[in-house]
C-alpha cells in the first residue's frame, strides 16, 4: 500500500526529470539515467527522514512518451502520493496511463489553472483525482488581492478552487507563484490572505526566483545562500514548497529544519501575527 502524506504538515517538494536535467538523455524519448534518478530520490527520502519534514517529488516531463517512461520507474521505485507535472500533452499522456495502471489515487495533478484546456478538464473530472495543485496566478492578476480574486467565484465568473471541487478535487493545495525577488513580497501577502480565508494547504515554488534572476545578480550570489535565503522566506508563510531541483534536496531541507524550528517556538500562528 502507497504511504499517505498529510497536507497538515510541511511538505518539500523536489522536482525530477525537468528540463535539462543532467540524467536525462533525451528529454523527448524518456531516456534517462535509472541508477542516478534512484540515487537522488533514495537521497531525499533520507534526508527526510533525518530532518522529520515530509517530502515527495515533482515529475516533470516535456513529451507523453517521456512521461509514461518516467511514471513506470516512479511507480516501481516510489511509494508516495507524487507531482504530475510537465507540458499539458505529457500531463494528459500520464493521466491516462494512470488510469490504466489503477495510479490515479498517487497523482497531484499540477495544476488546475487559468489555461486549461476542455479536454485536460474532462480528463480530470472523468480520472477521479484525488489531489490537485490550483495554480493561483495570471499575468493579469499579480496583485495580491487580484490573485486571491483568482481562488474565488463571483460576478458569474468560476474561482478555481470553485473549478477544482466542480471536478471532483477532494484536496486542494493552492500555489501562489513567485516570479523574482521581488514578487515574494506579493506571495507572502497572499499567503496571508489565502490562510485567513481558506483551510487547504497553500504554498509556492521559490525555485522560480532563481530561474528568472537577472544573470548579473547570479553571479554576484552564491547559489546556496540564494536558494536558502529565498526557500526560508518563503516558508515561513507555507505548508508546502517546490523547492526546485532535487538535487537541492540538501540545501531545502536544511534550511527547512531550521525554519521548521522557528515555527514551532511560536504561540500564535505566524499569518495570524501578520494579520492582526
Amino acid at each position: 500500500m502507497a504511504q499517505k502524506l498529510d497536507f497538515t504538515k510541511m511538505l518539500l517538494i523536489g522536482s525530477i526529470f525537468y528540463s535539462r536535467h543532467s540524467i536525462v538523455e533525451d528529454h523527448s524519448k524518456g531516456i534517462f539515467d535509472r541508477a542516478e534518478a534512484e540515487e537522488l530520490i533514495n537521497r531525499q527520502e533520507e534526508l527526510s527522514d533525518r530532518f522529520q519534514i515530509q517530502s515527495t517529488l515533482d515529475v516533470v516531463a516535456e513529451t507523453g512518451e517521456a512521461m509514461i517512461k518516467y511514471l513506470d520507474f516512479i511507480l516501481d521505485h516510489y511509494d508516495k502520493p507524487f507531482v504530475l507535472d510537465g507540458y499539458i500533452d505529457a500531463r494528459v499522456a500520464g493521466l491516462k496511463y494512470a488510469i490504466e495502471h489503477g495510479a490515479v489515487r498517487r497523482i497531484i495533478y499540477n495544476s488546475i489553472n487559468t489555461m486549461n484546456t476542455k479536454d485536460e478538464l474532462r480528463l480530470i473530472e472523468n480520472a477521479g483525482i484525488r489531489y490537485a495543485v490550483v495554480f493561483c496566478y495570471d499575468p493579469s492578476y499579480t496583485t495580491p488581492t487580484r490573485r486571491f480574486a483568482l481562488l474565488s467565484s463571483e460576478a458569474g465568473r468560476e474561482g478555481l478552487i470553485g473549478k477544482a471541487k466542480r471536478l471532483g478535487v477532494k484536496e486542494v493545495l493552492i500555489d501562489v507563484v513567485p516570479t523574482d525577488i521581488k514578487s515574494l513580497g506579493e506571495v507572502i501577502e497572499t499567503l496571508l490572505l489565502v490562510k485567513l480565508a481558506y483551510p487547504h494547504p497553500a504554498g509556492c515554488g521559490p525555485a522560480n526566483v532563481s530561474y528568472y534572476m537577472a544573470e548579473y545578480l547570479k553571479k554576484e550570489l552564491d547559489i546556496r545562500v540564494l536558494v536558502s535565503s529565498v526557500d526560508s522566506v518563503a516558508q515561513l508563510f507555507s505548508d508546502f514548497l517546490f523547492y526546485g531541483p532535487i538535487e537541492r534536496s540538501g540545501i531545502a531541507f536544511e534550511s527547512a529544519f531550521i525554519i521548521e524550528e522557528v515555527k514551532e517556538g511560536l504561540s500564535v500562528p505566524l499569518y495570524k501575527v501578520m494579520s492582526r
